[in-house]
């Protein structure tokens, strides 16, 4: 697995995480492929597969929006293959019009092509991201 693409994969992911709404449509751009897919985690309320820059952008910027104290910091970050990176990140906000807390892991997994991100896939548990990628009954993290 080329180490550049772990560096990317932390790059964006910390970028993100220090991102402001207005930054989101230049780091979606910087480190995605036009043609890329992204799956948020299902279980997030307005969920939805996103394909294309705009439409990944235009989610990425609603979910920011979704919250009035949001933090978002990587724990790990795995090799799994020459293309596929797997994150494990720590996520806690409070919810802008709900008021309700959250905290937890989400995994996300990024398959990359020629330095940029062309699939997405977020889970909630290291056995779906583990599926995801392909790689069930190996020990990741």
């Amino acid at each position: 697995m080329p180490r550049d693409n772990v560096e990317v994969v932390r790059d964006y992911v910390e970028s993100l995480a220090q991102a402001s709404p207005a930054d989101v449509p230049g780091l979606i751009a910087r480190f995605c492929d036009p043609q890329s897919d992204y799956y948020p985690v299902q279980k997030f309320p307005e969920s939805r597969p996103c394909h294309g820059l705009e439409d990944i952008t235009h989610f990425v910027s609603e979910f920011f929006g979704a919250w009035d104290e949001f933090d978002y910091g990587i724990e790990a970050v795995t090799a799994v293959a020459d293309d596929r990176v797997l994150v494990r990140t720590r996520l806690s906000g409070t919810g802008r019009g709900s008021g309700l807390d959250m905290v937890g892991q989400v995994f996300i997994c990024f398959w990359l092509r020629n330095g940029l991100v062309f699939r997405q896939e977020d889970h909630l548990t290291l056995a779906g991201a583990r599926t995801a990628l392909g790689l069930a009954d190996v020990d990741l993290l």
